[in-house]
């Protein structure tokens, strides 16, 4: 018999709602379960799919430009955008009776990797190279330790390098979330812990589950000194080691070559430089390496305009190998009133 999740007063709200927080869906949205009929499996199965469904909207678009905005800078901040090479499980068991769960950010809807969790790992990893073991002081700096009255950080030390939640981005897939089957061989051997033995008589049992696809941005913040050794130390990380649920079978494991995204085209990034290459009689290359197009940027006063068109002006840099390396005098200039 199904058990009854939600009240009947809240079932037409869910119902009826034609934009949907995932993590609403996850915690709060599963009106009845039934894991016991065929009927209540297809239930689920769909009910999964539908959360799967969810896209990510303006509004959270519009937040992901301004944290890329917010962390551009170069002497403070280091970004790293890296994909996935299969998928994720992140939050796995924080669904509930929904029996499958993801990190989704409270509010703004979309999957994430805590920051904790990617310190967390990447010290594992490298405590347990052979850098690690012969630079322990150097682990403690980094990464921090706790206090030890006998040691050499009685009180503790505080790590020199902030690991930021990764957000994920916008352009690197059509929909974040994906439904994927994990098919349990044994149930009963997992059930009782090992008591029952597994057998090769044993019926798999296909089991839906939420899965994140595409790629996150990664923040480190700190000394400009650690920042680099700290982003190789993320990036061997989650590429050997990965991150997540599942990582023995594959998942969770990231692209050790970082990847420039596309961004959000800005409609106003497009007409400007088309203007101004017009205007000037220059080349639209030219135009977008230029100062008069920082400077027109410069001027907006709508604050989501100007993110968009920063984000859309730094993306078509980095795919020309601009940003870092700006090349000439004018672009020189031209970055300065981008990073203010």
């Amino acid at each position: 018999m199904p058990t009854q999740l939600m009240r009947e007063n809240l079932r037409p709200l869910y119902r009826q709602a034609n934009h949907a927080h995932p993590g609403l869906l996850l915690q709060r949205g599963y009106a009845d379960y039934d894991n016991e009929t065929e009927a209540g499996r297809q239930a689920k199965t769909a009910y999964i799919r539908r959360i799967c469904g969810v896209t990510a909207d303006s509004f959270y678009r519009n937040a992901y430009q301004r944290w890329r905005t917010a962390t551009t800078d170069p002497l403070r901040f280091r970004q790293a955008v890296l994909a996935l090479q299969s998928r994720l499980f992140i939050g796995l068991t924080g669904g509930g009776m929904l029996e499958t769960g993801c990190a989704i950010s409270h509010s703004y809807g979309m999957p994430y990797i805590p920051g904790s969790s990617i310190k967390g790992v990447v010290r594992a990893q490298v405590s347990k190279s052979l850098f690690g073991e012969q630079n322990p002081a150097v682990i403690a700096e980094l990464f921090g330790a706790e206090a030890d009255l006998n040691g050499a950080h009685p009180l503790g030390l505080s790590g020199l390098v902030n690991f930021h939640d990764a957000w994920w981005v916008p352009t690197s897939a059509e929909r974040p979330l994906v439904e994927e089957i994990v098919t349990t061989h044994h149930p009963e051997y997992y059930g009782s812990e090992g008591v029952t033995p597994a057998t090769d008589f044993d019926s798999p049992i296909p089991n839906a589950q939420i899965a994140v696809q595409g790629a996150f941005l990664f923040v480190l913040e700190g000394p400009l000194a650690w920042l680099e050794l700290a982003e190789k130390m993320l990036i061997a990380a989650l590429d050997q080691g990965g991150i997540g649920a599942k990582t023995r079978t594959g998942y969770g494991l990231f692209d050790p070559q970082p990847k420039v995204p596309a961004g959000a085209v800005c409609a106003w990034v497009g007409e400007t430089i088309a203007r101004l290459a017009k205007q000037n009689n220059a080349q639209a290359d030219d135009t977008l390496r230029g100062k008069g197009l920082a400077a027109e940027w410069a001027a907006l006063t709508d604050p989501v305009l100007k993110a968009a068109a920063l984000e859309d002006i730094r993306s078509r840099w980095q795919a020309q190998g601009w940003w870092d390396n700006p090349p000439g005098k004018s672009a020189k200039q031209a970055k300065v009133f981008y990073l203010g």
